[in-house]
């Protein structure tokens, strides 16, 4: 089978008018001939002499003989290779020119050292001056071909994640456009009608929506903040920490006015991020009360900092991880059994958190609930 597909594939080759590839191909056959004549026709009015210098000679030779060879199979299979690939042929000009200009400028860089030479009156033997240029252009193409095969690569790959770029850029547009507008729509009319039935069963109905619209928007900005990490849409600056975190302790208290939120920060500290820090702390938060299964939900945040790292502590009294969902719950689409998300929350923490050069972890509390333990740089 694989040698069927190795058939059809030089079969599709031969068949294209892939003439860079045929290039690069041909002057790997041309440097094998050249080699075979000078093996064959200049080497053979030496023998005699290379036979008399002993095995040290022959060694080289043989090492010779293996560089020209080499040289010659790798610039044909390098043709081979480039003609059954995927880019497009026009891009593969882009390396035939390359190892061009790589054979032509080490030749030149060699015929100028041998007319040096010569100029001064150094005798120069024709085996040498042949075996120098041979071994020149074998190097020089080959030099030029990886050139021409990482810039080819690196063109393609720049424009791959340009496109993906601008794809996230327009999933983004289009979640902020047309699904979180028309959710907010869809809870305002929700909460208009809660207000205005008396039904008990239809109230019940609508209070089910409107939770499952929340979910849906709160699964949006995830995704949206997700989209513009990615896309590197916003740019790495230095952000309060401290604001961030009382802004979202307030809306954690505003949310949740059973909980008991205390934010410990004895002064203001930068850290290196983004304007999406905020969704860092707020899915964190979150998370602390809304899977806490007691009384009163106790959620404490403790701030520290050295010369170059702050380190933030989010600790609940809730009923804590086990340790082999600690790694676990920051994977896409993993959590809580009685959640009723998406398991992205801590997913975006962690992808923002890397982003910004830091690390989130989870630990026990005691005597119960988790601590999840955030460290970021700290702004200069």
């Amino acid at each position: 089978m694989n040698t069927l597909r190795g058939t059809s594939r030089v079969r599709d080759w031969v068949g294209q008018r892939h003439w860079a590839a045929w290039l690069i191909s041909g002057l790997g056959l041309v440097l094998a001939a050249l080699s075979m004549w000078y093996l064959i026709v200049v080497r053979a009015l030496y023998l005699g002499a290379v036979a008399d210098q002993g095995p040290a000679v022959l060694l080289l030779n043989a090492l010779e003989v293996l560089l020209l060879a080499g040289f010659s199979l790798v610039l044909v299979y390098a043709g081979y290779w480039l003609a059954t690939s995927t880019f497009e042929e026009h891009r593969v000009w882009w390396a035939g020119l390359w190892t061009m200009v790589g054979l032509a400028g080490i030749v030149t860089l060699v015929t100028f050292g041998v007319t040096v030479q010569l100029s001064q009156g150094r005798y120069v033997s024709d085996p040498t001056l042949v075996q120098e240029l041979l071994l020149a252009a074998g190097g020089g193409a080959l030099a030029g071909l990886l050139i021409g095969i990482s810039t080819l690569r690196e063109t393609v790959e720049s424009e791959e994640a340009r496109n993906q770029r601008d794809a996230l850029l327009f999933v983004n547009e289009l979640l902020r456009h047309n699904v979180l507008n028309g959710m907010q729509v869809i809870m305002a009319n929700t909460d208009r009608l809660e207000r205005a039935v008396d039904d008990e069963d239809a109230r019940a109905l609508l209070e089910a929506n409107e939770d499952r619209a929340e979910t849906i928007v709160d699964l949006v900005e995830n995704v949206r903040a997700l989209v513009r990490s990615v896309s590197n849409e916003v740019d790495l600056m230095p952000v309060s920490l401290t604001t961030v975190l009382r802004t979202e302790a307030r809306a954690l208290r505003q949310a949740h006015p059973d909980a008991a939120v205390t934010v410990d920060i004895e002064t203001d500290v930068a850290v290196t991020a983004d304007e999406l820090l905020p969704a860092v702390f707020e899915n964190v938060l979150n998370n602390a009360v809304e899977h806490n299964d007691s009384e009163t939900p106790e959620v404490v945040v403790t701030v520290t900092a050295d010369a170059t790292t702050v380190t933030v502590r989010v600790a609940d009294n809730g009923p804590g991880i086990d340790d082999d969902r600690k790694t676990a719950y920051f994977d896409a689409g993993e959590q809580a059994p009685e959640s009723v998300g998406q398991g992205l929350g801590l997913y975006l923490v962690d992808v923002l958190v890397d982003r910004y050069g830091g690390s989130v972890r989870i630990e026990d509390d005691e005597p119960r609930g988790a601590v999840v333990v955030l460290e970021f740089e700290r702004a200069q």
